[in-house]
């Protein structure tokens, strides 16, 4: 969600910044648009006007989310397209795609919260942004695991779904759990000040294996 001169961006982005903290911390039900009038500094109208309620303001806030992590994976499709696959090119996508969704988890707590409540409710509005934005993004990841399996390098009884939810599931689970001030916390404390020995860890469980 990026600045504008225009007047009428600023408020929208206002209204949308509002809502997010409002919605991470209340959920859609408990949180009213007086309340994200009042944050955002703007006329309650304002959010009829522009997003047609608090619903399709709750749709759009994720749908910009959406679109940003669109925008911040374009590069990891583009260097998939760039030159053969190999093993070491495999490795290094692997790495960058580990890497980008731990940093969008780190810039967005908020919206990671939204969607987490949104998943437990069964994706009652993000169906149509998981099918639009979210679903060609995790094609890309399924054709990488199937080019590796024609190749001869990634197992051919490896499914990439399951692949993708465990690896994306398991870095905002962690992060959650690591949100809860459990004994998990003092365990992996070096992980959570360490992005990149997170990513490193889980590069060595999910390409390397915890056998010897």
């Amino acid at each position: 969600m990026s600045s504008s001169q225009d007047p009428k961006s600023d408020s929208k982005l206002c209204i949308m910044r509002a809502a997010v903290t409002l919605f991470a911390k209340l959920g859609l039900d408990k949180c009213s648009t007086r309340e994200i009038a009042k944050q955002s500094d703007s006329n309650i109208s304002l959010i009829s006007y522009y997003f047609g309620g608090k619903e399709g303001l709750y749709k759009e806030v994720m749908r910009s989310y959406a679109l940003e992590i669109k925008a911040n994976a374009q590069h990891l499709t583009d260097d998939m397209q760039k030159g053969e696959l190999n093993l070491k090119s495999f490795k290094d996508y692997m790495s960058k795609f580990i890497t980008n969704i731990i940093n969008t988890r780190l810039r967005n707590p908020e919206m990671s919260k939204i969607f987490s409540r949104e998943k437990l409710a069964g994706l009652p509005y993000a169906k149509e942004v998981h099918k639009e934005i979210f679903y060609p993004l995790i094609l890309n990841f399924y054709n990488l695991i199937e080019m590796g399996q024609k190749k001869g390098f990634v197992k051919s009884d490896i499914n990439p779904a399951l692949l993708f939810i465990a690896i994306t599931e398991g870095i905002w689970g962690f992060f959650e759990l690591m949100e809860c001030e459990t004994n998990f916390n003092k365990d992996c404390e070096n992980l959570v000040q360490d992005p990149i020995q997170l990513k490193n860890q889980l590069l060595n469980i999910y390409l390397t294996g915890v056998l010897k």
